[in-house]
């Protein structure tokens, strides 16, 4: 999977089998309409199905999640265009930095941020965001739970309530300490608050603006009740994998609105008449399609099934869309890239616990792993094929070809220790930690081509060094809201990077951060973060603390990056400006400037 890091990044994901094509494509028409008039439309194929309305919940924080979120929110107070560099969003709202000590930050909402049902996006919504975010609500182990995967942000730095003035209009956030990236992390709101106070308080029947003075009131008054019963429903009642029959979950400030929802097989939206807090769309209505196998949607395009598909695709896929005449196509780096973690807090192979508590045995047995992976054998078969100037990745922290990548992988280690398959050298990490017979759970989408070879390959690598590696991988929907179950002893997925912040990887290697499904904790990498998130030094110095936290973390056999993934897009000739984006939501980046020929009949 994709998922979505926060720097931001999300997990990459699902693609299905070959053999399920036919009946993918067979089963995803949508319902046809009535005659009254003609509207521009366009389809969209995405490699897995949406599971869930608000991505931001911690299990379900996938690509594909956060692909229909984006077309139903609003762009908040910024967003990044494909320079890529921030762009302020003033039809939204305004925000200013008004002191760096305190930093204090002020936000003043548009009268243009509504929600559809007609209620202004106001401090209310606001408040909930930050709320939401803060660890001080995301307890998993008792009391008010969010599940958010903003828990552990610096936006824990707001420890009082953010004021609110202007008829709820206005809000100011004060941090007690500096943050490096506020302007990356900043609270605009993805559920509408008054409908999630309605939701968790269905018999009280308030109005909106009451509903959103009960929010305001609650957080300004640490109403553990009232928060608590909005946590639960704010992390479970947006979770649905089919068209709820409850209307208020669709409430949206965004440029679309979702009108049909059939599971697994697509998502259809049509445009918010009334929206005007961002950048307005040209196309009327959206089909979202999950179309699990890629050489199937290739299938769909050339069948004018979709008009656009962007995905992981294989040497097939790209051979076939080079054949197409009637398609355009891209094909270029993406800000995502795979990798394998090892879990260690579940009692397997990887935990110290499993040797008596003996960290330094439970670390052998990792690295040992860590050398059979065939990293350079699966860039050279699966990547190389679709980027020949493809290399392996060797940083947790960069990008290849990012400021930065170059020095850290000269100092962190990784291409040292694992650029070359060693099987003596695990052998000897296992014979030294007197380990044998080592088996090693793997999960992985089993739906997903190229996943598929990917496991096969470790697997086959990993036998040579007397190594079992178990089968236990599942469809990619199911394998992304199982990470960190304790399920599994190493998986592999991609992050996906959103935004360009320092601290966009905290949450997956900081003790108890909500993207860290593997257990890694090292009280060093903690103190590295907590300097960095509160850094007010200059962008070489913020480096280094990212470069030192690389090499920790490749030092303590945590996880290995495979390559950068290939963004292979193809869309119709009747389809204009679908352009790349270095980070972003995939392909979604720019709705607003799609143009479209396809003309639907609508009622």
């Amino acid at each position: 999977m994709n998922i979505t890091k926060r720097r931001w990044r999300t997990a990459i994901g699902a693609i299905a089998i070959a053999g399920s094509a036919a009946v993918v494509l067979a089963g995803c028409s949508a319902p046809k309409a009535s005659t009254i008039s003609e509207k521009t439309s366009l389809s969209i194929a995405q490699n897995s199905a949406v599971t869930s309305l608000n991505p931001l919940v911690s299990n379900q924080y996938s690509t594909y999640n956060s692909n229909v979120a984006y077309l139903t929110s609003a762009l908040g107070f910024n967003y990044y265009d494909n320079t890529p560099k921030l762009v302020k969003n003033t039809d939204f709202g305004t925000y200013t930095k008004e002191s760096s000590n305190p930093l204090k930050i002020k936000y003043t909402l548009s009268s243009n941020a509504q929600w559809s049902d007609g209620d202004p996006v106001n401090a209310a919504d606001i408040l909930l965001q930050w709320a939401s975010s803060i660890s001080k609500y995301n307890n998993a182990k008792g009391g008010i739970n969010f599940n958010s995967v903003n828990a552990g942000s610096g936006l824990d730095g707001i420890t009082k309530v953010p004021t609110v003035s202007n008829n709820g209009k206005t809000v100011v956030t004060t941090f007690d300490k500096p943050y490096v990236d506020w302007e990356q992390s900043l609270l605009a709101p993805t559920l509408p608050a008054h409908i999630v106070y309605q939701e968790a308080f269905p018999n009280k029947k308030v109005s909106n603006a009451d509903a959103d003075k009960a929010v305001i009131k609650a957080i300004q008054d640490n109403d553990t009740a009232t928060i608590g019963a909005m946590a639960k429903v704010w992390s479970t009642k947006w979770n649905v994998t089919s068209m709820p029959s409850d209307k208020k979950l669709l409430v949206t400030d965004g440029p679309y609105q979702v009108t049909g929802f059939v599971k697994n097989q697509y998502i259809t939206l049509a445009k918010n008449p009334n929206y005007k807090g961002g950048p307005t769309p040209q196309v009327d209505n959206l089909t979202v399609r999950f179309i699990a196998d890629p050489t199937a949607q290739v299938q769909a395009l050339q069948n004018g099934e979709v008009d656009i598909i962007s995905g992981q695709a294989t040497t097939d896929t790209l051979a076939a869309i080079k054949k197409l005449n009637t398609v355009n196509y891209s094909n270029s780096a993406e800000a995502s890239y795979e990798h394998v973690d090892l879990t260690f807090n579940n009692g397997g192979p990887f935990d110290p616990k499993t040797y008596g508590g003996d960290a330094t045995k439970a670390q052998e047995v990792r690295e040992a792993f860590l050398k059979v992976i065939p990293r350079q054998e699966i860039l050279d078969k699966l990547i190389k094929p679709l980027n020949p100037s493809a290399k392996l990745d060797d940083s947790t922290q960069f990008l290849p070809g990012s400021t930065g990548y170059d020095q850290t992988v000269q100092q962190n280690g990784m291409s040292q220790l694992y650029d070359s398959v060693d099987i003596a050298g695990a052998k000897a990490l296992l014979a030294k930690a007197g380990v044998s017979n080592l088996t090693v759970k793997f999960a992985y989408p089993n739906d997903n081509p190229r996943r598929a070879s990917e496991f096969s390959l470790i697997q086959q690598s990993a036998a040579q060094a007397g190594i079992t590696v178990k089968d236990v991988g599942s469809p990619g929907a199911d394998f992304f809201q199982n990470l960190g179950n304790g399920s599994y002893d190493a998986c592999i997925f991609a992050w996906q990077y959103t935004s360009l912040a320092y601290t966009g990887s905290q949450t997956e290697f900081q003790t108890g951060g909500s993207s860290n499904y593997q257990g890694y904790s090292n009280p060093s990498v903690d103190a590295l973060w907590n300097k960095l998130e509160y850094s007010t030094g200059t962008a070489a110095q913020n480096r280094d603390l990212q470069m030192q936290i690389d090499k920790k973390v490749v030092g303590d056999a945590a996880t290995v990056t495979i390559f950068q993934f290939p963004d292979v897009t193809a869309w119709s000739k009747q389809v204009a400006n679908v352009k790349d984006n270095p980070i972003g939501v995939t392909v979604f980046w720019n709705y607003w400037q799609w143009t479209s020929q396809h003309k639907k009949s609508s009622k």
